[in-house]
């Protein structure tokens, strides 16, 4: 059962990717600043990366424990890889929005910033679950998280290039 849920999120996850470069080549994306153009770039950039993290952090305990690895040992070491994965996808894809917002004369949404903080509060859990001190089930929601941010990811694309069709 939980073998077919992670594996629904990472179908879920390739989906938000493909949509996604869907939407950006038919847009066209035409009009805009540079700076516009450079966020909306990089927004895009978190969906895929988000996408595609997402798919291999679920598909990551399944083949651990079709290779016949122990259970807890399969959860345990997908949450220690994921506790390092994590603040380095954040890291890499965060701080160059937060400069584009910059940029823009904007401040980051409240949104952008609230889901910062609720990644870092998962990689906080993610090295507890991987050292035993809470159950290994919290890295489901971990990956669900992941999947979140895809989509967060994906309606700001969606709505960015909504807008720019609009004018």
């Amino acid at each position: 059962m939980v073998a077919e849920f992670l594996l629904t999120l990472a179908e879920i996850a390739v989906a938000l990717a493909g949509f996604a470069g869907l939407i950006v080549a038919i847009s066209g994306r035409r009009g805009g600043s540079a700076d516009e153009a450079r966020l909306n770039l990089q927004l895009l950039k978190n969906v895929l990366g988000g996408s595609f993290m997402a798919a291999g952090f679920a598909l990551l305990p399944v083949a651990l424990l079709s290779m016949g690895i122990d259970s807890e040992a399969a959860w345990r070491g997908s949450a220690g890889f994921l506790a390092i994965a994590l603040p380095l996808y954040m890291f890499r894809t965060v701080a160059p929005a937060l400069a584009d917002y910059r940029a823009l004369g904007r401040t980051a949404p409240l949104s952008l910033r609230a889901n910062i903080a609720i990644g870092f509060v998962f990689t906080a859990v993610l090295v507890l679950c991987a050292g035993g001190v809470v159950p290994s089930s919290a890295y489901l929601p971990a990956v669900l998280f992941l999947v979140y941010g895809a989509a967060f990811s994906f309606v700001r694309v969606f709505l960015s290039v909504a807008q720019d069709t609009a004018v």
